[in-house]
């Protein structure tokens, strides 16, 4: 639970930083800057408006980062060929993502238009 309030804080810090940012938007996210998150899934949100994937990520001196990293729509990531069972708890993943402009631990890797590079316990999940 206190992951969840830890994204949603960020998430309204990257809305606030923004003046641009709306519902939907990406004002918030540096959309020419892709990082790659590796961790541990705590959680997996197949939920609207938007899937969400929190990882445990350890930073380079061994500290664990809490990313979240929000996806497209679940009717848009089925449509890519993911599904509410794509990701559970535990799994090991790696994940590219536009992160937030502030430097929250927060990105976003999926719109309607395509997805960033998904790979869970070694096996890449579609893109497109």
């Amino acid at each position: 639970m206190e992951l969840k309030v830890v994204f949603w804080a960020a998430l309204i810090g990257v809305a606030a930083a923004g003046s641009a940012f709306a519902h939907h938007g990406t004002a918030g996210y540096d959309m020419d800057k892709v990082v790659t998150v590796a961790g541990t899934v705590s959680t997996f949100e197949w939920s609207n408006p938007h899937v969400i994937i929190f990882v445990d990520a350890k930073k380079d001196g061994g500290q664990v980062e809490h990313w979240a990293i929000e996806m497209a729509s679940p009717i848009h990531m089925s449509r890519f060929g993911w599904s509410k069972t794509s990701i559970k708890a535990g799994d090991q993943i790696v994940a590219e993502t536009h992160p937030a402009k502030n430097g929250a631990p927060i990105g976003t890797s999926g719109t309607a238009g395509g997805l960033l590079k998904v790979v869970v316990n070694g096996q890449a999940l579609p893109m497109h």
